[in-house]
C-alpha cells in the first residue's frame, strides 16, 4: 500500500478511482485500515469533512480496488452514505479535485453546475459528463465549506453542456440523488467566469 503522503494528486493513479462517505469517523478509520490491508491501492486522501462524515478516496488497478471497495463497505456497515467505484476514472477528475484549481475556458460561452448532496455521486456524474459530452472541467469541489455537499463547473458550447447536464442527471438518479440540483448558463456573463476563476468561496480562506 501507498502512503497518503507518498501520492502526487496529478500523477497517474488509475486506472480505477473509488470513494467512500461514511457517516462516522470510528467507522471510517476501520474501513480505511481494512481497504488498505485488503489489497495493493494508492489511498489519494481520507479524512474528517463536514456534517461529521469521514471521507476515503483511493485508486489502482480495477481488481485491488474493487476488492478493497468491498472489505471496506462490508465492514462500514450502515455507516456508509455513498459510494462510487470508477473502473475507468476521467483522467481529469482526481488532479481537479485534489488540487483545487480552475480551469480556464477554452471555447464556448454556457456554463453547466451540477450539485449533488454526497462527493461520490457528484464523481460519478461529473465522470459520465466528461466521458460522454465535449465539455471542460472547470472546478471539481466536494464537502469542505459546503455542508457536505459536493458541485462541479462544466464549459462549452450550449448544446454540449446540455448533453453532459443530462447525462449528469441520469448517474445522479442510480446514486444518492438526495440535495442534488443542476442548472444551465447560456452565454454566462464574464463576471460569472471571473468569480469562478478568482475561486468559489466567498472568503479567500475556509472560515468554518
Amino acid at each position: 500500500m501507498m502512503g497518503i503522503e507518498e501520492v502526487n494528486a496529478t500523477q497517474s493513479l488509475g486506472p480505477a478511482v473509488a470513494m467512500i462517505d461514511i457517516s462516522d469517523i470510528p467507522p471510517g478509520l476501520c474501513a480505511l485500515d481494512a481497504l488498505v490491508k485488503e489489497a495493493e491501492v494508492s489511498v489519494v486522501s481520507a479524512g474528517t469533512i463536514q456534517r461529521g462524515h469521514y471521507l476515503i478516496l483511493f485508486a489502482g488497478q480495477v481488481e485491488p480496488v474493487g476488492m478493497s471497495l468491498d472489505r471496506a463497505l462490508h465492514l462500514a456497515g450502515s455507516a456508509v452514505v455513498d459510494s462510487v467505484m470508477l473502473p475507468n476514472a476521467e483522467p481529469n477528475i482526481v488532479p481537479s479535485l485534489m488540487t483545487g484549481r480552475v480551469s480556464v475556458p477554452t471555447t464556448g460561452d454556457t456554463l453547466g453546475v451540477v450539485q449533488t448532496g454526497s462527493p461520490p455521486t457528484l464523481l460519478t456524474a461529473v465522470d459520465c459528463a466528461l466521458k460522454g459530452s465535449m465539455v471542460q472541467l472547470m472546478e471539481l469541489r466536494v464537502a469542505e465549506g459546503l455542508g457536505g455537499k459536493a458541485f462541479a463547473n462544466l464549459w462549452g458550447e450550449l448544446v454540449d453542456v446540455q448533453a453532459a447536464i443530462t447525462l449528469a442527471h441520469e448517474a445522479i438518479a442510480r446514486g444518492n440523488a438526495e440535495r442534488s440540483s443542476t442548472t444551465i448558463i447560456p452565454r454566462a456573463d464574464d463576471v460569472v467566469v471571473q468569480a469562478i476563476r478568482h475561486g468559489t468561496r466567498f472568503f479567500g480562506e475556509w472560515r468554518g
